[in-house]
């Protein structure tokens, strides 16, 4: 039998790690420094929840973690958003929905995530990110398995709104 790479948790540090990664404090954050700070340009929470519809597209750029946590970091944006976000990322215009824009989702999806995990000191050597895997349609659904914690959140940038969800178990 192979020993396993990530060391199991006890119930209470178990718990402190779920309640940790459900702060909606360190998100918060992770996304005022990433967007705010990196790109310049504001980023505030919305009521909004961006979900995929039938017009317009819709992107959902799909983050997998793997090790002390496994599961998936998610950021869910329309056809309009996800161009404005590249075009601020890569300072360039932006018009159509092309490999540019689903690199551009995809990366920001990766930083967002990268940044989020490194604020928590129990995931961060010791949970793994997988490469960005990006999502494009309209009216289709995101199927996981059931989770032992959820954390979802909108916010508003420049003119467009996104979502981010966090869901997954610990081993």
């Amino acid at each position: 039998m192979v020993p396993s790479a990530v060391p199991s948790l006890d119930a209470s540090a178990s718990d402190n790690l779920v309640a940790t990664v459900t702060n909606m404090a360190i998100l918060d954050q992770t996304v005022a420094e990433v967007l705010g700070l990196m790109m310049g340009v504001p980023v505030n929470v919305s009521e909004t929840v961006v979900s995929p519809t039938n017009v317009p597209i819709t992107l959902t750029a799909v983050i997998g973690l793997a090790g002390a946590l496994s599961g998936a970091f998610t950021v869910v944006v329309n056809e309009a958003g996800a161009k404005q976000i590249t075009a601020c990322m890569m300072g360039i215009e932006v018009t159509t929905v092309d490999d540019t824009v689903l690199d551009g989702l995809g990366e920001i999806a990766n930083i967002l995530a990268g940044a989020w995990k490194s604020k928590i000191p129990a995931l961060s050597a010791a949970c793994l990110l997988s490469v960005p895997t990006v999502v494009t349609g309209t009216h289709y659904d995101i199927h996981k398995k059931t989770s032992t914690f959820r954390l979802a959140r909108s916010y508003r940038f420049e003119d467009s709104t996104f979502s981010i969800t966090l869901y997954g178990e610990h081993p």
